[in-house]
């Protein structure tokens, strides 16, 4: 059985600031769990869009059950990211799926934020899903990593949240300031 959680939220942002707030999520107060980011391979297609691919880092904690097949409750994992960013229609396209660990459970994240700026809100739904091959233990694997995401969630929209008034701030003081402090 493969699980999925989808969900839909509502940020009181526009579009540049939610879409700029993805890609400069890490770190933020919420997310102390990511290790490193890094950007393979970053370009603008011929159709204008921005296309990113990142590799990022985290750290996390196993189910007790799980132990003797992995040997730990503590490890890291390696997470792919692609992202298209299409400045014209308001859109961010978002792909992430653990890279290690694929035999005990993959977490595949799919993404789709779009901004309407004449209200001043982007929407962003999320699909994930959840698939183990681990014979035995696969509906309660999946059923373990459904529930922690499911809690988590909440972790994810604080640190989107922080990162865009973060950047709402940082706008407000070059406008309240223009040209002090180097930020012409």
């Amino acid at each position: 059985m493969v699980l999925f959680f989808e969900n839909k939220q509502d940020y009181n942002f526009d579009f540049a600031t939610a879409s700029l707030a993805y890609l400069t999520r890490y770190p933020n107060p919420y997310a102390k769990h990511v290790l490193s980011i890094d950007t393979l391979d970053r370009y603008i297609d011929s159709t204008g869009q921005l296309v990113s691919t990142r590799v990022i880092v985290k750290t996390g904690r196993l189910p007790k059950f799980i132990k003797p097949f992995m040997g730990g409750t503590n490890l890291n994992s390696w997470i792919i990211e692609k992202t298209v960013i299409n400045p014209q229609n308001n859109t961010l396209v978002s792909y992430t799926s653990n890279v290690d660990h694929t035999r005990f459970v993959r977490v595949e994240e799919f993404l789709k934020y779009k901004g309407d700026d004449c209200a001043g809100v982007t929407v962003v739904e999320s699909k994930v899903r959840f698939s183990s091959n681990l014979i035995g233990l696969k509906s309660k694997i999946e059923q373990w990593s459904h529930q922690r995401f499911s809690t988590n969630i909440e972790k994810t929209r604080k640190g989107l949240d922080y990162v865009m008034n973060r950047l709402k701030q940082q706008r407000q003081r070059h406008v309240s300031y223009p040209g002090i402090g180097g930020l012409e």
